[in-house]
């Protein structure tokens, strides 16, 4: 453990699990072990990062015409 107390991952077990430098850890501690796991990503983080693929007008023209064609 670094004098800041940072602790080094094994090149091994970054690999085996996937983990890529700045990904987060979740942090369990019971008696005198330590467990740390790879946080997984909360979707609701995730809202509004992609941009939609059609504008609600789109979506609603594109309806309109499909319901036409099956009358």
């Amino acid at each position: 453990m670094s004098a800041k107390g940072q602790i080094v991952i094994p090149l091994r077990i970054r690999k085996k699990f996937g983990l890529k430098k700045g990904e987060k850890l979740f942090i369990e501690v019971e008696d005198r072990d330590i467990k740390l796991t790879p946080k997984t990503v909360d979707i609701t983080t995730l809202v509004g990062s992609v941009k939609p693929v059609f504008d609600r007008e789109t979506v609603r023209k594109n309806i309109r015409e499909m319901r036409e064609k099956w009358r």
